[in-house]
């Protein structure tokens, strides 16, 4: 099959290991709000409302503000959420919109990469299994895309 200009479309490779990515990004964020609503739902233990009882009562000011330690674990942790959702639901339109910057360009999936690097370092330190997987899959899958994109070759300076 070719294109308009008689070349041969680009290649899926890239843009599906790309989405695979996303969605690892999306399904973590997702995974996450899921869990603080569940949490939230159930009833506590003991240990639980005693260890939620002293985050709460330990307050820090952050220029201008009071805030507990309870509510700025909690206020960050839905934040990270929310923004994984948002970050990978644009990956997905970005591929969908604008392949061409995923097949044809290798700045956006190093980025997603990078951020998937850096993410995972934090979560095999201090997380559960379901983050570590997922960000192994994304960083995966964005560097299969950066490793098979095809930039666009240049065209020759005009001479003169």
């Amino acid at each position: 099959m070719r294109t308009e200009t008689g070349d041969a479309p680009p290649a899926r490779t890239p843009t599906t290991a790309f989405r695979t990515g996303a969605w690892a990004w999306i399904l973590t964020g997702t995974g996450h709000l899921t869990l603080a609503a569940v949490m939230g739902l159930r009833p506590e233990d003991p240990a639980r409302a005693r260890a939620t009882a002293a985050m709460r009562a330990y307050t820090v000011e952050v220029p201008g503000v009071r805030r507990s330690l309870h509510d700025i674990d909690l206020g960050m942790s839905l934040v990270m959420a929310v923004a994984l959702v948002f970050g990978g639901a644009v990956c997905l339109l970005v591929a969908r919109s604008a392949p061409a910057l995923v097949t044809r360009s290798r700045s956006l999936s190093g980025l997603a990469l990078a951020a998937s690097l850096m993410i995972l370092g934090p979560s095999v330190l201090l997380l559960p299994a379901p983050p570590i997987v997922l960000f192994a899959v994304a960083a995966a899958a964005f560097g299969r895309a950066l490793a098979t994109a095809r930039p666009s070759p240049q065209p020759p300076p005009p001479a003169g």
